[in-house]
């Protein structure tokens, strides 16, 4: 944290644009700035930050000083404010998701004024000792402009194209001035890293789909990613066999899979054998109980979802899930929407669905399906929203849609969909998420079921304990899913025994390991122990 003498109010002081000019005003004016108030003294650094930016009177020499200074005073109130950030994601009236501005304003401030450092630099050449500080200059506006890719897959927007262009052209000087593998520190407690890692660790992180992962996903596989990165290595020879990611460096682009076509000076390549068996070690020293803490995984890393989340991954950077299995066809029709588990299970409860029946068997899974007269047209749910469909597959639909509440889409969430014309109804789980400003949303939503029913499930005999809701999710051959259940995630516990009970029927079941987890549910599959 600050070193700070105490609390100050530095805002009554008469102070000019750029109150950090030289590192001895830099040193004073940090210990005037709120000590008490996080989030205004990283506002204050960043007006700060803008204003050295803005002036051009300040020597190169002097710049990377306060530069270097403030960096290091800043980065654990910046680590601060995007922990309380993430950790309200989930709740939009938190006061904490005020501090977005003043978390991307830092990184912009911080890869401008590095990057400026740079050109200088470039335009003349200077002094031994900076030419020394390149390469940590350097891999730092990498790492910052990389923080800025990050943030936009946090939020589900598109990285803007000035962002790779920054990147690919940073990571070009380093290779041109032999200083993209030299060993460097961002900050003394980090391990080292260098340009070509820093590089490396957006592209990769770009390659894992985040565009279908949670914000708390994304910021664990970079944070893994400060390590995995360094096994990689760019080259700028053409080696197919070997290499399985290409990028090029005169484009607005980010890496994509290689092709035999993409050839010329400007491009690089990369192979991910060495990172896949690192990872591999990893999940090999997880299995046979290994600390995560201990394998660099973060504090946050918990098992099995932590695991669950590398081995996804793995396969996402080896190309294993990319391909598509059900083609999609254009599509055009409106889907009212619910949210939420609770949401769907008192929808089935209220017989509105009354389409499409089913009849419950855990003996054999076929559904009897029968359609029934049209009545008068049903509301579905006062607050239901409305999608329209852009494409649809055997699997699911892409769908577009206007955000009109404050609460974001959240990827695994779960939602029931109802055709406005006609009676269908349909549960599915939101699986890819791209938000295009100001309030529209692209979604892809994978279908688990049109025959789904609300069963209960109840403590054995003689056990305390209140029954629960569940949804049943009868087999799907055509899907290659098997039977399921959706429950609470306070109601499942692997290999715990329950009693099954819908329509009449009564069955004991053993409840699997879960194959899912949403915000407010699981997903998991049962073994019939006996009936009645």
């Amino acid at each position: 944290m600050f070193d700070f003498k105490g609390l100050i109010n530095a805002l009554l002081r008469k102070t000019s644009d750029d109150p950090v000019g030289d590192l001895k005003s830099a040193t004073i004016w940090v210990q005037e700035l709120p000590q008490n108030d996080i989030h205004q003294a990283q506002q204050e650094i960043v007006k700060a930050l803008g204003g050295l930016n803005r002036n051009a009177d300040t020597s190169l020499k002097e710049r990377i000083r306060v530069l270097l200074y403030l960096d290091d005073k800043a980065s654990s109130l910046q680590e601060t404010l995007c922990r309380e950030y993430l950790a309200a994601t989930d709740d939009p009236d938190n006061a904490s998701r005020q501090l977005l501005p003043t978390i991307l304003q830092f990184w912009e401030e911080m890869g401008a004024g590095y990057e400026q450092c740079i050109r200088s630099f470039a335009k003349n050449s200077g002094s031994t000792k900076i030419r020394e500080q390149l390469p940590l200059l350097t891999a730092k506006a990498l790492h910052f402009h990389a923080m800025q890719a990050k943030w936009s897959h946090m939020r589900y927007l598109p990285v803007e194209a000035h962002v790779w262009r920054r990147l690919h052209r940073l990571f070009l000087f380093a290779e041109q001035e032999k200083i993209d593998r030299i060993p460097v520190r961002l900050q003394p407690q980090q391990d080292d890293t260098s340009c070509a890692s820093e590089y490396l660790q957006p592209m990769m992180l770009h390659l894992a789909n985040p565009a279908s992962l949670r914000p708390a996903q994304i910021e664990s596989i970079d944070l893994w990613l400060d390590s995995w990165a360094k096994s990689l290595v760019i080259e700028s020879d053409f080696r197919p066999h070997r290499q399985l990611y290409a990028v090029n460096l005169g484009d607005t682009k980010p890496a994509r899979k290689l092709r035999r076509n993409m050839l010329g000076e400007k491009y690089r390549y990369w192979g991910i054998e060495l990172m896949l068996v690192t990872i591999t070690k990893i999940v090999e020293q997880l299995k046979q109980g290994e600390l995560p803490a201990r394998l660099k995984l973060g504090e946050d890393c918990r098992l099995p979802s932590c695991l669950e989340l590398i081995e996804e991954v793995m396969e996402r950077w080896s190309g294993q899930s990319t391909t598509r299995k059900h083609a999609r066809v254009t599509a055009e029709k409106s889907l009212l929407v619910m949210q939420n588990f609770a949401n769907i299970v008192s929808y089935l409860q209220s017989g509105k669905n009354s389409g499409v029946t089913a009849t419950f068997s855990v003996e054999n899974t076929n559904t009897k399906t029968a359609l029934k007269p049209s009545g008068e047209p049903e509301l579905f749910e006062p607050g239901a929203q409305q999608w329209q469909v852009e494409n649809e597959s055997l699997s699911g639909y892409g769908v577009t849609f206007t955000r009109n509440s404050k609460e974001p889409l959240k990827i695994g969430t779960l939602v029931g969909l109802k055709a406005a014309i006609g009676k269908s109804f349909a549960i599915g789980i939101v699986r890819r998420i791209s938000n295009e400003p100001p309030r529209k949303v692209h979604a892809g939503i994978q279908t688990l079921s049109q025959t789904a029913i609300v069963v209960e499930l109840h403590p054995l005999p003689g056990e305390q304990g209140a029954p629960s809701p569940a949804i049943y999710l009868p087999d799907l051959p055509k899907l290659q899913l098997g039977r399921s259940l959706l429950l609470l995630t306070t109601a499942h516990t692997p290999a715990r025994l329950v009693q099954l009970k819908a329509q009449g029927k009564t069955y004991t079941i053993r409840l699997q390991a879960a194959v899912e987890r949403g915000p407010d549910y699981v997903q998991t599959g049962f073994d019939v122990v006996a009936k009645g």
